[in-house]
């Protein structure tokens, strides 16, 4: 009988190695052990490449005395089982069978995927802190060299790998996967994004110098792809921190070879000091703000993270949202349809937070003119309305904008917003009418974008 033993395995404890060591007596001919997600490094679930991970195992199987192998298995979103059965297969020569191989885990969710495909489990309680928690304890500096095994104890005492560790951990914006802290259907979201390609590049073209083009938060590609047509003595540089969009991007931007692209967090420094010519930052500083606990610090970092990576002379481009500021304005909602969606808005707006507002008639509400604008900007995004209703799209106003781009050391070159007509004509006419409280009178549509520039001073 064969002992498959699954995890990601970023530590040996103490307590696993000891568990390690009883298999020396339990009816076990071998011992094949898997260790998943091999295609992650650098996150909080999977800070450590599988390399090293490895590394790790070796010395901890070999105390065991039995035969071992150890497998690397990519993370797949289905038929997990199957891919493990058929990975191991291929790697050992031998694949695992349901009568021929007992599972060693210590994962509850692992042990039932396998149970239900008919395989014996031997669930092990394994005391004391798990690897992840272990991790987690070393990031925030906390004492841990005894309750680890010798190998851990040396490799996670350097100071690079614990400065690593401190790094990853305390990342902004990102969940334990590096990826955006939120589930997107991609596909309808992405095609969204890619409706306003042709406006966006009208908008930013002019400003564009070309060099060393980096795009934050590239998504699909698109732009990249456009722009590389239009500077094609360019090199390109995309960053996400969405494995599914650069993904995307990769299958977008492959005749492209001008295109490099890069899994990153896109408020830190992710190209070199001075290498830059442009950044873009194009519809996502408002998630930057929105997904850092509505920071606008995190903001100012991602800005001063562009600046430095700027040459002297270089462009910082962002075309976003913008809030047109916080006077009174009241607000008639036209139609049933839209009293019901301003409803859930006022509930739900910012994680439950909401949208203060008064009541002046059942079809009129009283609010500042940001959450006014807040409300009609997201009102048809009902497919993906679980992730918009908790995105702030006007982090900033125009003046707030400007002021950023001074701090972070660049100079505004334009600071200018514009009501897209496509918008005010088929979501905006009709649906709502926007007055201004102190006169009464009707005001026009808010500005629907911003397009800021701003200048490395030479």
């Amino acid at each position: 009988m064969d002992a498959l033993l699954i995890g990601r395995f970023h530590a040996v404890t103490k307590a696993q190695d000891a568990w390690l060591q009883s298999l020396r007596n339990a009816a076990v001919e071998k011992i094949i052990c898997v260790v998943t997600s091999a295609n992650h490094a650098g996150t909080r679930r999977n800070p450590l490449e599988v390399a090293t991970r490895l590394g790790l195992l070796r010395p901890a199987l070999e105390r065991t005395g039995k035969p071992f192998e150890l497998v690397e298995v990519d993370d797949v979103p289905t038929d997990w089982v199957d891919h493990v059965v058929k990975e191991v297969g291929k790697q050992t020569g031998r694949a695992p069978t349901a009568a021929g191989t007992s599972i060693y885990g210590a994962n509850r969710d692992v042990d039932q995927l396998f149970s239900s495909a008919g395989f014996t489990v031997v669930s092990q309680a394994v005391k004391g802190l798990t690897p992840h928690e272990l991790v987690q304890k070393i990031a925030a500096g906390a004492s841990w060299e005894d309750e680890v095994s010798s190998e851990t104890r040396a490799l996670y005492g350097q100071a690079k790998v614990r400065t690593t560790l401190q790094h990853i951990f305390s990342q902004t914006l990102v969940n334990d996967d590096g990826e955006l802290g939120h589930q997107r259907d991609f596909l309808s979201y992405g095609t969204q994004m890619d409706a306003s390609l042709q406006q966006k590049l009208d908008d930013l073209l002019k400003w564009v110098k070309p060099g060393m083009i980096v795009d934050k938060g590239c998504g699909t590609g698109k732009l990249l792809v456009e722009l590389s047509k239009v500077f094609p003595a360019s090199s390109f540089v995309g960053v996400d921190l969405s494995r599914e969009f650069l993904r995307m991007s990769d299958e977008n931007t492959y005749a492209a070879q001008d295109v490099a692209l890069q899994f990153g967090n896109i408020i830190e420094q992710n190209v070199p000091a001075g290498s830059a010519t442009t950044v873009v930052f194009s519809s996502v500083t408002h998630e930057i703000y929105s997904y850092s606990d509505y920071s606008l610090a995190a903001l100012d970092k991602a800005l001063a993270n562009a600046a430095v990576e700027l040459k002297p002379g270089g462009h910082v481009l962002i075309r976003d949202g913008v809030s047109p500021g916080q006077m009174l304005w009241r607000m008639k909602l036209r139609s049933p349809a839209v009293r019901e969606t301003f409803e859930r808005f006022a509930k739900e707006f910012k994680h439950g937070a909401g949208s203060k507002h008064e009541r002046v008639a059942e079809d009129e509400v009283r609010l500042s003119a940001h959450l006014a604008n807040e409300f009609i900007c997201k009102k048809d995004y009902l497919k993906n309305w679980h992730i918009e209703v908790h995105e702030e799209y006007g982090a900033h106003t125009l003046a707030g904008y400007a002021a950023a781009l001074e701090k972070a050391g660049l100079e505004a070159v334009s600071v200018t917003g514009y009501v897209n007509p496509w918008i005010a004509e088929h979501r905006y006419a009709g649906s709502v009418t926007l007055i201004d409280d102190a006169s009464g009178r009707e005001v026009p549509w808010p500005d629907t974008n911003a397009i800021i520039v701003g200048r490395k001073p030479a």
